[in-house]
């Protein structure tokens, strides 16, 4: 027997209401499909019974976000975007605000490239010092093992592709074989 449309309706609620995610917003054919995914992974057959199961193993819950919540980021991630940021927006916000702090927030970080990003831009339009003295990037996800890999701030070559050559230079440092966002810039990002 197949389940009708509205069948993940009281499961979404019950996420909503337990853990403070409104997924009501999310394309329910993909919602449904990744939904389906842990379901088939914890062998539970229906969405009511998916959703006994939750209540019962509170540990699910990261892995059901984990699988609904698909991290998809690089750097300079919509580059069209990050140029605009660096020619146009960030000249006049830095002028704007002469010498003050300078708060940023990044929701939905990932695994970090996002928050680096704009790292990487304030420094090139500070310099090291101004940044270090002047910054804060806080960056947030509730993907916990995404965070983590964020806070290690180590990306392989292929990652790093997208950074151009003098931020490359200026902002990493080659660990083994894969690059590290500089430690004395990293401070100034919490995640």
């Amino acid at each position: 027997m197949t389940e009708t449309a509205d069948a993940l309706e009281p499961l979404l609620e019950f996420l909503k209401r337990e853990r403070g995610f409104d997924f009501t917003g999310y394309k329910r054919s993909s919602l449904e499909r990744r939904v389906r995914k842990r379901m088939e992974e914890v062998e539970v057959a229906t969405l009511g019974d998916y959703l006994d199961f939750l209540e019962v193993h509170p540990d699910e819950f990261t892995a059901l976000f984990n699988t609904i919540l698909i991290n998809v980021t690089s750097f300079f991630r919509d580059a069209p975007a990050w140029q605009r940021l660096d020619e146009q927006v960030l000249p006049e916000l830095l002028q704007a605000i002469g010498d003050r702090d300078i708060r940023v927030w990044s929701a939905g970080c990932a695994s970090g490239e996002e928050p680096y990003t704009i790292a990487m831009l304030l420094v090139r339009h500070l310099g090291e010092a101004a940044f270090r003295d002047r910054v804060k990037v806080y960056a947030t996800d509730v993907d916990e093992e995404a965070l983590n890999t964020a806070r290690l701030a180590t990306y392989t070559p292929k990652q790093v592709e997208p950074v151009p050559a003098d931020l490359l230079d200026r902002c990493f440092e080659k660990a083994g074989g894969n690059y590290a966002f500089r430690k004395d810039l990293r401070r100034s990002l919490i995640f």
